[in-house]
């Protein structure tokens, strides 16, 4: 079960590192169920410490409440994703660093809190830049994630070891990710039905 686990996680973290702002654009409930799923993935992982049936459970829960909210609360879809985004971007900030085992688990979420707070605030302003870089780096960390638990004992994916190395090659994926969804950002946009709810940010 750890194998899927894994496998997940690297396919949903590839899918939200290379194409977040597309997908908001393009296929929003598609983007709201991966970021739910990875949620309860990554909830599940911490707070259980299981990676198996018990967190792909979570994470299909998370998938279908935020697919759904996706619909019923359309006009503050963006607001949604500030605050789903942002609490995702948390719990991978601890897995990151190799902290969401702390407190029992809790200081992930925690963090996922605060991260998703200061997103619901953020997102309005900054809106695509913002989903390009959380979706970058969170990306990065699901497939680095995914990769350590299909390879458990190859230390170039296990960030919380201590090593420099996966860091730097989850930093590497990230800043890679927010390039590419950079130099397609515009030809995306241009794929939403009302051009004029168009960010700031994009017309800049």
């Amino acid at each position: 079960m750890s194998f899927v686990f894994g496998l997940l996680m690297i396919l949903t973290g590839l899918a939200i590192l290379t194409f977040g702002l597309f997908l908001f654009y393009a296929l929003l409930p598609v983007l709201y169920a991966l970021v739910g799923f990875d949620i309860g993935l990554l909830l599940g992982c911490s707070l259980f410490g299981d990676a198996g049936i018990i967190a792909i459970l979570i994470g299909v829960v998370g998938a279908i409440l935020l697919g759904v909210c996706s619909y019923g609360l359309e006009p503050y879809r963006r607001l949604l994703l500030g605050v789903s985004g942002g609490f995702l971007f948390g719990l991978s900030l601890a897995a990151v660093f190799g902290l969401d085992g702390l407190l029992g688990g809790f200081f992930g979420l925690l963090l996922a809190i605060v991260c998703g707070v200061i997103g619901g605030l953020f997102v309005t302003l900054f809106f695509d830049m913002f989903v390009i870089g959380w979706s970058a780096i969170a990306g990065a960390v699901l497939v680095m994630t995914g990769a350590h638990h299909l390879f458990p004992g190859v230390g170039l994916f296990d960030r919380a070891g201590g090593a420099v190395l996966p860091v730097v090659i989850t930093f590497v994926l990230a800043v890679a990710g927010v390039w590419w969804q950079y130099s397609n950002m515009l030809k995306w946009i241009q794929m939403q039905p009302q051009n004029p709810s168009v960010s700031h940010t994009a017309k800049s």
